[in-house]
């Protein structure tokens, strides 16, 4: 049935995966790694990422930051809401005109501040 070019095939094929996946393990286990497709994927990207977001000025720690301080927010909102018996949506929320209008104001105050330190700082 199988021809000795095809058993060997199979052969050198099931050695070479085996072998691939032995030196990852072992690669994983040398370089203290999880080994995880997501563990793969941050260690060849962040390096690329990091470079990136150094170039344009990207401040990680401060996305991080503000990520955890909106989730802190939302989870104070649901408590309260809870506490009224009021089923908060976001979502709901995200497309309020009262919000909206809320949200352009907040934003032009502080880039109207961002502008007048500025003009202060060239002053000087």
């Amino acid at each position: 049935m199988c021809s000795d070019d095809s058993a060997d095939m199979m052969t050198v094929t099931y050695l070479v995966g085996l072998s691939t996946v032995m030196c990852s393990v072992l690669w994983f286990i040398y370089h203290n790694r999880e080994v995880s497709y997501r563990s793969a994927l941050n260690l060849t990207v962040s390096r690329r990422q990091n470079q990136l977001y150094t170039s344009k000025g990207f401040d990680l720690q401060r996305w991080e930051t503000l990520v955890q301080e909106a989730n802190a927010l939302r989870n104070e909102i649901k408590n309260i809401a809870s506490e009224y018996d009021v089923d908060w949506q976001e979502h709901l929320d995200e497309h309020d005109e009262t919000v909206v209008q809320a949200l352009k104001q907040e934003r032009e105050t502080k880039n109207n501040q961002k502008d007048d330190e500025e003009e202060k700082e060239q002053k000087e």
